[in-house]
């Protein structure tokens, strides 16, 4: 009985490893936690990264097919810190690394860095690619329906209810606060070090902002974090993208919509035409 459960075992790990090596785009994330987990092995196993982009569940929403040389490092629920340290865990580093600057001073998520660099599950996730979250059953069979229904999950999750577009604002608005400066200096000095770590590597810095609804732009803890990221990377030494002066249609008042995401992917991809 052991022997036939064994047996039946490394049958259907061999198929389902078959069926990853020949279809390894095929598996679609399911939840935001697991997009985070899938983003974050596409780029620690891929050795030659030359232009990565690093910020948070603004810049993730940013379309990877529009920018196939940007590798993102930007998650939902996560921070500019997140993606840096996943970066520098890494031997080689890009040439080249995008900053979100929006939320730049948000904290890091301790858990996503050590569930991708610590113990021994890592490395054989590295090895094994039909362990990776990508390839789990559920991902493999969602990303089958998908693809036979001929959809686009993302473009349907980010249509703009007008309604609750307001009430985010007003939300927004009436929390409008400034970091305490105590705050302001424990972020910067835990997030500066590691950018001029990863400059002192090679790597060249770009800085950026994301668009947000124009109402939301002058938000304290905005302006705040802006000179602050001025003063720490004067633009006199770092390089920064140019604003988009196009009005974009958000989901919140913070993230793009739909359409946003595929215009600004094409400005992004733009701009660094000039920049590099």
């Amino acid at each position: 009985m052991i022997k036939k459960s064994f047996l039946s075992f490394l049958v259907m790990f061999g198929i389902h490893a078959v069926v990853t090596y020949l279809l390894p785009s095929l598996g679609m994330a399911t939840n935001q936690w697991q997009d985070n987990m899938v983003k974050a092995q596409h780029f620690l196993y891929n050795e030659d990264v030359d232009t990565a982009m690093i910020g948070t569940s603004l810049s993730a929403r940013i379309l990877p097919d529009s920018i196939p040389s940007v590798r993102s490092v930007a998650f939902g629920g996560c921070a500019v810190e997140d993606g840096l340290r996943l970066i520098l865990s890494k031997p080689k580093v890009p040439h080249c690394v995008l900053v979100e600057t929006n939320l730049f001073l948000r904290n890091g998520n301790d858990e996503l860095v050590e569930k991708m660099t610590k113990g021994i599950i890592p490395q054989v996730k590295r090895w094994i690619p039909s362990l990776r979250e990508s390839n789990e059953p559920i991902c493999l069979l969602s990303g089958l329906m998908i693809k036979a229904a001929g959809t686009n999950p993302q473009a349907a999750a980010m249509t703009v209810d007008m309604e609750q577009l307001k009430e985010s604002i007003k939300r927004h608005l009436a929390d409008d606060k400034s970091l305490s400066e105590t705050e302001l200096a424990q972020r910067m000095e835990t997030i500066k070090p590691l950018l001029i770590q990863l400059e002192q590597k090679g790597t060249k810095l770009i800085f950026f902002e994301m668009p947000i609804h124009h109402e939301l732009y002058h938000l304290k803890e905005l302006e705040q974090t802006r000179q602050a990221v001025r003063m720490a990377f004067p633009k006199t030494r770092y390089a920064y993208l140019p604003n988009d002066t196009t009005t974009y249609l958000t989901t919140d008042g913070l993230h793009l919509d739909y359409e946003g995401q595929q215009r600004y992917s094409h400005f992004i991809k733009q701009a660094l035409l000039v920049k590099r």
